[in-house]
């Protein structure tokens, strides 16, 4: 089983899906938001929400 995390940023009023992260695996990069910079753990105004996924093909 591997969760991925998918990340959303809301700065324009609609949630934008940033990358996803292999939440169990190697690690990754922090998804940043394109339009406003914003990142998981520098996000001043908490446009930044996410939605863990779990996929059992492995």
């Amino acid at each position: 089983m591997t969760v991925y995390r998918q990340w959303f940023c809301s700065c324009d009023g609609i949630p934008r899906q940033l990358d996803s992260e292999i939440l169990y695996g190697e690690e990754a990069a922090e998804p940043a938001c394109e339009h406003c910079g914003a990142t998981p753990s520098s996000d001043p105004k908490q446009t930044i929400s996410f939605r863990d996924q779990e996929e059992w093909d492995d």
